[in-house]
């Protein structure tokens, strides 16, 4: 029974003998292949760089070049291709030199036709449980791709289909995890899967702002509010409007703040320190913290009304995942 398969395969049949060349086109003719020919070893090399055959079949006594050193050049320019070497003159011990030197099979002129249309019905078996290996490795790593980061594990994948899930839908979220797990990225994604993501996406690193500067890096302060004060300045609050804020490391936020964040999330407006004004914005604000926020809650550290408002909706990311950009190129 023939194979089913319909896509063609890409074979190279090299012999300087013409009617070798259209015998085995003749008998290969009900496969799903497509045969070139060559009856020049050399030109045959160039078919092979330029086409890409999957399958080479080549005759051992040819002026200039005989079979084995085509296929060991073949071998040298595609490693994968599968080579075979045909021959008049067959010798047990010029079939295993041919073996030794990369051939995959070897037959004896002339050629058996059963043993031939079998053998090319395996390779293109092979070839096509190969290109399904291919396929679905390749979709399981766009599976695993999401956002700039990459994860196989249960946990991250869990973690993207919670982002897909809440991104439409989410006002404050809080981002759970280790140091280095990438929690800004999870946070960009939330962002770009939202309908805000066209909107500003404001980052700010609670450990890296000083105490007497956090209510001025929040939200804003005007000209003359204090020392050094010499314009007016837009707070990550207004400068995110209609968009996201990002506060990283929230658990370093000192109480005072904690309250005056608290007030943002409750009634959507700022006050710019110096200013009598309170100024409307509408922002989602997504929280990030290597810290054990609930012990924080339980020792006064972190006020419980902001902690529940940021946590209703959470996500933990898992100790071990991979950028995109961190993977090598093989």
């Amino acid at each position: 029974m023939r194979s089913q398969l319909t896509a063609p395969v890409l074979m190279l049949v090299i012999d300087d003998d013409p009617l070798a060349l259209d015998l085995v086109r003749t008998l290969l003719v009900e496969l799903p292949i497509s045969v070139l020919t060559s009856d020049d070893a050399a030109e045959g090399l160039d078919l092979l760089r330029t086409k890409r055959p999957q399958i080479l079949l080549v005759d051992y006594r040819m002026p200039r070049m005989d079979g084995m050193q085509v296929i060991e050049q073949a071998l040298q320019i595609d490693p994968d291709v599968y080579a075979m070497l045909m021959t008049a003159h067959y010798s047990t011990e010029s079939a295993v030199a041919t073996i030794e030197h990369g051939a995959c099979d070897y037959f004896e002129k002339p050629i058996v036709a059963e043993r031939l249309l079998a053998r090319i019905e395996a390779i293109i078996s092979q070839l096509r449980e190969r290109d399904a290996a291919d396929k679905l490795e390749s979709e399981m790593v766009d599976a695993a791709q999401f956002e700039g980061m990459i994860g196989r594990s249960p946990e991250m994948m869990a973690v993207f289909s919670k982002v897909r899930h809440i991104a439409p839908h989410y006002r404050t979220a809080l981002i759970t995890g280790p140091t280095g797990t990438g929690k800004e990225l999870v946070a960009q994604a939330l962002h770009n899967q939202s309908p805000v993501a066209k909107a500003p996406f404001a980052v700010l690193n609670c450990s890296a702002v000083v105490e007497t500067l956090f209510e001025s890096e929040l939200f804003g302060h005007i000209k003359g509010a204090f020392t050094g004060a010499v314009q007016d300045k837009v707070g990550v609050f207004e400068y995110a409007n209609g968009g996201t804020v990002f506060l990283d490391e929230i658990g370093e936020l000192p109480l005072a703040m904690q309250a005056k964040l608290l007030r943002v999330l409750q009634q959507q407006e700022v006050q710019r320190v110096g200013s009598p004004h309170p100024r409307k914005v509408n922002v989602r604000i997504v929280a990030a913290t290597n810290r054990d926020l609930r012990a924080m809650v339980r020792e006064k550290q972190f006020r419980e009304d902001l902690f529940y408002r940021l946590a209703m909706v959470e996500l933990k990311v898992p100790a071990i995942y991979q950028r995109v950009d961190d993977i090598p190129l093989l």
